[in-house]
């Protein structure tokens, strides 16, 4: 989340006439993730995020959003988006797509590992639910999306760059097929929220598509589960998997095959945010850049253990 278009509150307070959320009070631009603008919005009833869609493309939001209450409905940790009067979810604002969403209490946690239990079986949770909902939707940044950025940005990558890409895209080519339905695919700690040790809501489901359900766990792993020097913890690692076990059991398979799916992880997240530091350079008061080599690094443990 970040802020690239400007909302004063007298714009906001028209938008919000669409809805049945009260009257506005207050709002703050977000400064977190990447892709967004998003903005903490106060009426004198709601507590609301209002996102504005800056690159994802209008057909492929309505999944994102019915997908998010069909989550909320069905008692997973999910915010809630809110219908207009009219009964749409999305409002066009400055060009851009946007929808008001549940704000939820609690706020972002720095040390992971008291966390990672609850976290692990609200995914396995999740994924139980998703079978039960109708729409899909591919994984946006799935292999095919790794292995086509890998073409583009090959030869503008150093040498040792390079191998290491070609390394991973051959390991990669091993994957079996695995159990798969709809994926958050995004879930680090910066999309959960708890509220002392609780979990109050899973957030950000603009990534969220049909892949394999192990790659969910992988992705979650690479993040969750590392030390302060941004090395994999084994041991966590297990935590986690165990957690999620327990709540929706893994074949022999998926289990065999996480190891592989974090350097999937690792080589979509190192590839997109250089595509990321390049459109938009460094972080700046508004807009967050992640460093790519903070991945690249972890990459590199981690196809030493496959």
């Amino acid at each position: 989340m970040s802020v690239y278009t400007e909302l004063s509150g007298p714009e906001i307070c028209q938008l919000l006439t669409r809805y049945d959320l009260g009257d506005y009070q207050s709002h703050q631009g977000i400064k977190a993730g990447v892709e967004n603008t998003n903005y903490f919005v106060t009426t004198d009833s709601h507590r609301l995020v209002l996102t504005l869609f800056e690159t994802l493309p209008a057909e492929r939001l309505p999944f994102y959003l019915r997908l998010c209450e069909h989550l909320n409905r069905d008692g997973c940790a999910v915010p809630k988006p809110f219908r207009q009067q009219s009964g749409e979810l999305l409002m066009t604002v400055k060009g851009k797509p946007a929808v008001f969403i549940e704000r939820l209490n609690g706020g972002h946690v720095d040390a992971t590992e008291p966390y990672l239990a609850e976290i692990a079986a609200a995914m396995a949770k999740v994924h139980l639910s998703t079978r039960r909902f109708e729409l899909t939707q591919s994984h946006s940044h799935n292999l095919s999306w790794i292995q086509q950025q890998a073409t583009e940005l090959m030869s503008s990558l150093d040498p040792g760059e390079q191998a290491l890409l070609n390394r991973s895209l051959k390991r990669l080519a091993t994957l079996p097929a695995l159990p798969s339905g709809i994926i958050h695919a995004d879930l680090f700690h910066d999309n959960a929220l708890f509220d002392g040790p609780h979990l109050t809501g899973i957030i950000d489901w603009y990534f969220a598509g049909h892949d394999s359900y192990a790659l969910d766990i992988a992705i979650a792993l690479n993040d969750w589960c590392l030390n302060g020097d941004g090395h994999y913890n084994p041991e966590n690692g297990n935590r986690f998997v165990q957690a999620y076990h327990s709540v929706r059991p893994l074949s022999d398979a998926e289990q065999q095959s996480i190891a592989l799916l974090q350097v999937q992880s690792a080589v979509r997240f190192w590839l997109s945010r250089i595509l990321a530091q390049r459109l938009h350079g460094q972080s700046s008061d508004s807009i967050t850049v992640k460093d790519p080599n903070k991945m690249k690094q972890l990459l590199t443990q981690l196809l030493e253990r496959v």
